[in-house]
């Protein structure tokens, strides 16, 4: 297996992309419900700063990650499945792609809007070129916290899936993003 994609299955670089972004993406999930609930305080205001900083490396993976997409082609879907599941698999991956960017985007402006520069783990921070403001902290907050709906809704479809393509259609869906065809 190679660096590059091949027209069966993913190369190690999108592999490796894959499973970093998703990883990062439960950790940002498991994160943001566990201080959605917490008073303010110096734990909240930790666990806050890990999410953004984990946020950031995210959007940096997920930036690498489109783009190595356009640059390689696409392993083809198997031979057999329906139009409707190779036009509902299209829909999922993109529909994920850019609700993760809404997410990470939105998350981004409700700090910045709250007068604060987007930190990356006490090493730098990106101060974004936008005017702090109460209303549009809010606006974007309300954004973030519908958004990760759609994302958790579209990576429950995503694995569900990627478990219907391997367990029951049997197909190699699932091991060309894992561990390889045999």
């Amino acid at each position: 297996m190679g660096l590059r994609n091949t027209r069966t299955e993913f190369g190690t670089l999108a592999r490796s992309l894959h499973w970093l972004v998703a990883a990062g993406l439960f950790t940002l999930l498991y994160l943001g419900l566990e201080q959605s609930g917490m008073e303010r305080g110096p734990e909240k205001t930790e666990i806050r700063f890990i999410h953004a900083s984990i946020a950031m490396a995210v959007f940096f993976l997920m930036t690498i990650r489109i783009a190595w997409r356009f640059m390689n082609e696409v392993p083809a879907h198997p031979a057999g499945i329906a139009a409707w599941q190779r036009i509902s698999a299209t829909v999922v991956h993109w529909g994920l792609y850019a609700a993760v960017f809404v997410q990470l985007a939105s998350g981004g402006m409700t700090v910045a809007t709250g007068g604060n520069p987007l930190p990356f783990f006490g090493l730098f921070s990106i101060p974004l070129p936008v005017v702090e403001s109460r209303d549009n902290h809010e606006f974007w907050e309300e954004i973030h916290e519908f958004a990760w709906r759609i994302v958790a809704a579209l990576i429950v479809i995503h694995v569900l899936g990627a478990i219907y393509n391997h367990f029951i259609a049997k197909n190699d869906v699932l091991r060309r993003m894992t561990v390889g065809l045999k």
